[in-house]
């Protein structure tokens, strides 16, 4: 259990989490992320941020923790508000983690404008730090001991980002630690030296000549290297490395320290080339993977979102269309169908519908469809932030409804749909809009291999939707009577749904 604590009341003793979101292959353990905190410095002096900063956090610093935890290389200028820390934490981690102190004893702040935080806090009124509870699991290692990832050294400053950078080096006991626990992915860098490193602390030779400014995935914070050796993985797990790059935490910097430079990456990658070992060949085996088939890991590794083009055909049927008018007749129709079943149903009532029924809903309120479609599509080949893009978005050419509509399907309303999905994520109403006036390649949104032709294909959405009941319906006669009889009845229970109530009920 976890529980929140302002940044400027947390003391030593506290486990703070100073990383989330692993994607892990061999689970997470109890503790995780989590790290005992030796030292806090509260800096009320923050004139070493950058004063004209349009960055929201950094305008918004009026007062910085600077926490110091054990295991970790340097230490953590934390937002401002809450933090999470352990309400329980295993009685012999903390006792061990007490008994060896990571970080040397300071008298002094490290930080100009700081000062040491001691004693209780108002809120909390003590500072007995978390419950201790004792674990049922034995202290003796596993046999054999867990096999951890590969992992090198270089200097603080020629990490990069993309690296793996070891945030958290020892959760006790050591030999529970999980393959690539504690490693994670650095998003931004900055690099302070000369006399700014006086700006910012009161021993600038603590540095040893730079300080190294981190973002890190799963560190809400801005981690504070001096120039030391870290480490960093030499393989990270490439489907974890994936969702890492697609679900960043940090656009850039955390705060904005006066006179951080950001490295050029080409120099570090040069510097890394020669630091970085050959992986071994059982490297990638430690990392099994979380996906069943090879074209869902491909789409993963390789895939790209953005809006493309896909063939009407290719898309799934309604599973459940909210405030339809036409709602009870599918949840009627969908009561005749197995459990499970709902699209097909949906594909039934789309054959029953005409224009004067479609005419009817408010999602099918347009002027020109197939205009919108090709405005869309249009929009999303363009490049990025282009004066072409900028013209597309005024759409001049589409009436002011229209217009609405070809905003919403490149904004927040996309229709929205991975390759390979049973749902559709978003868009449910405007796909059938869609169908309905006739447009058989459709502007969708999501994750799909790019110059991956997903336009074929093509067909008119009626002849679709009679193809998808009637191949249902065959198929499930002849699961129960098979031979010359099977067309005859699956013909009449496509025509008279009545009868599906007869059938016996055998599977989904």
């Amino acid at each position: 259990m976890s529980v929140p604590h302002l940044s400027t009341a947390l003391r030593p003793g506290d486990y703070l989490q100073i990383a989330s979101e692993r994607m892990a292959v061999d689970g997470v353990p109890d503790g995780e992320g989590f790290a005992r905190i030796e030292r806090v410095e509260v800096i009320s002096d923050i004139e070493f941020l950058t004063p004209d900063s349009t960055h929201i956090q950094t305008r918004a610093a009026r007062e910085i923790a600077a926490v110091f935890c054990h295991g970790m290389p340097g230490p953590v200028l934390l937002r401002g508000g809450d933090q999470w820390t352990l309400g329980e934490v295993d009685g012999d981690r903390a006792r061990w983690d007490a008994a060896h102190p990571w970080w040397p004893e300071m008298h002094e702040p490290l930080f100009t404008g700081s000062h040491l935080a001691t004693g209780p806090h108002p809120f909390r009124g003590t500072i007995e730090g978390p419950g201790l509870v004792n674990r049922a699991a034995s202290c003796e290692p596993p046999q054999p001991p867990r096999r951890r990832a590969s992992a090198f050294d270089k200097p603080a400053h020629t990490v990069m980002v993309g690296d793996y950078l070891q945030v958290h080096a020892l959760r006790h006991p050591a030999w529970d630690m999980r393959i690539d626990e504690g490693f994670h992915r650095v998003e931004w860098l900055g690099h302070l030296t000369g006399e700014r490193l006086d700006g910012v602390l009161n021993d600038p030779a603590w540095a040893r000549g730079r300080l190294t400014l981190a973002s890190v995935h799963g560190l809400s914070d801005i981690l504070v290297l001096p120039e030391i050796p870290v480490s960093v993985l030499v393989q990270p797990n490439p489907e974890r490395r994936r969702s890492d790059e697609d679900e960043t935490w940090h656009e850039g910097a955390f705060y904005e320290l006066a006179g951080a430079t950001e490295p050029d990456a080409a120099e570090q990658q040069r510097a890394d080339a020669g630091l970085r070992p050959q992986p071994s060949g059982s490297e990638a085996e430690l990392y099994p993977s979380r996906f069943s088939t090879p074209a869902r890991r491909a789409l993963h590794l390789d895939g790209v979102t953005r809006i493309r083009p896909v063939a009407a055909s290719q898309l799934p049927w309604p599973h459940g269309l909210f405030k339809c008018p036409f709602g009870e007749r599918a949840n009627s129709l969908a009561v005749t169908y197995p459990k499970g079943h709902s699209k097909t149903a949906h594909a039934e009532l789309f054959t029953q519908l005409g224009k004067q029924d479609f005419a009817a809903c408010p999602y099918h309120q347009a002027d020109d469809w197939k205009g919108i479609t090709d405005a869309v599509l249009s929009f999303a080949d363009a490049e990025p932030d282009s004066d072409e893009q900028d013209r597309l978005y005024r759409a001049a050419h589409l009436s002011d409804r229209d217009r609405e509509w070809f905003r919403s399907l490149i904004g927040g309303g996309h229709i929205w749909w991975d390759t390979g999905q049973t749902n559709l994520t978003n868009g449910q109403h405007r796909l059938c809009a869609l169908r309905a006036a006739g447009v058989e390649v459709i502007p969708v949104y999501g994750r799909h291999l790019p110059d991956h032709d997903e336009t074929e294909p093509s067909q008119d959405a009626h002849a679709h939707a009679r193809r998808t009941v009637e191949d249902f319906w065959y198929m499930r006669t002849a699961a129960f009577r098979p031979g010359a009889l099977r067309t005859l009845l699956a013909r009449l229970l496509i025509r008279y749904p009545a009868l599906r109530a007869l059938l016996p009920k055998i599977g989904g």
